[in-house]
């Protein structure tokens, strides 16, 4: 009882405060941004032509209470949390990849200094520079796997902003496009 009895003290406190007028028009922008939040979720949950004040309810509540069971995006979440994680050991194993490369190039060239038949210094020294090559492949794999988890990321926060799915999949595209192929789907206006 006196738990409540504070948390109105508080709240009419809260309010008595005078706004801004920028903290106004905030405030009314930010209103409609969750009226339009809850007629979206509401009309997600009803279940007839119209919504109904207990779909308002139930709207409220996922919205101001989300967990993992009340919001489909929270399944999405998880995904791609999982996804970064799996892409973060490509990345080290692809570093670590190129760490073995280099001291591989390294100790054949090393081969090559110090012997003194020609033919294995010629070899050694040609194996060593096949080898310091092949630290390209493992750095693309890192940057590819970097410029996923940026995809995965962008995919995060478009999921999470975006309720229209005819908005969202020109979205998905654009970013992929963008993102992973490396192909800007932007056109040049002239």
């Amino acid at each position: 009882m006196a738990e409540m009895q504070e948390k109105a003290e508080w709240t009419e406190a809260a309010l008595s405060k005078p706004l801004d007028p920028s903290a106004t028009i905030g405030l009314q922008n930010l209103i409609s941004d969750l009226r339009q939040a809850l007629l979206i979720e509401a009309s997600n949950l009803s279940k007839g032509d119209e919504v109904s004040e207990e779909d308002l309810l139930r709207a409220y509540k996922r919205l101001e209470y989300p967990d993992k069971d009340s919001l489909p995006s929270a399944d999405v979440q998880t995904i791609i949390s999982r996804a970064l994680r799996e892409n973060r050991g490509l990345e080290w194993i692809s570093y670590g990849m190129a760490i073995v490369f280099f001291l591989f190039g390294l100790a054949l060239f090393g081969i090559g200094v110090a012997n003194s038949d020609v033919g294995v210094r010629i070899g050694a020294f040609f194996g060593g520079s096949v080898v310091e090559l092949m630290i390209l492949v493992p750095f693309r794999l890192a940057v590819n796997s970097r410029r996923h988890n940026i995809a995965l990321r962008m995919l995060g926060i478009i999921l999470n902003r975006v309720h229209d799915p005819k908005r969202l999949a020109p979205l998905l595209k654009d970013t992929f496009l963008a993102v992973v192929l490396g192909k800007a789907p932007f056109h040049v206006v002239k």
